[in-house]
């Protein structure tokens, strides 16, 4: 199973569950699942984490694909685990588009950065 959508179809499937119900579970609508299973959006940090518990899915085989048995110290971590969860995301999009909003970040920090120097 190569992609996020697919996953989670996977995981609708074998849960039973349909769109619709899926949808409601998560306050989202219809379409914002049909868009996620074929690709063309994720769910945030949040609901991704409230799917995986609807499912009885992990996040680590929703956002990479695989199980892990091992578990990092940082495993519970919140911030580590919403930054691990974008960066599945970010593997799964366009890259180009990351990594010029990168840039701008970056850019705009180190201005900031200079400018409160200056002053």
């Amino acid at each position: 199973m190569s992609g996020y959508g697919e996953r989670l179809a996977l995981a609708l499937k074998n849960s039973g569950f349909k769109q619709v119900d899926f949808a409601d579970k998560l306050h989202i609508t219809r379409t914002a699942v049909s868009k996620i299973l074929h690709g063309r959006q994720y769910l945030d940090f949040d609901l991704a984490v409230r799917a995986c518990e609807i499912l009885d899915i992990s996040l680590d085989w929703l956002a990479y694909g695989r199980e892990t048995d091992f578990k990092s110290p940082l495993h519970h971590n919140p911030e580590r685990q919403r930054i691990e969860y974008l960066l599945s995301i970010l593997r799964e999009a366009e890259y180009p588009l990351v990594i010029v909003a990168i840039e701008q970040i970056i850019e705009i920090r180190c201005k900031d950065k200079k400018d409160q120097e200056k002053t």
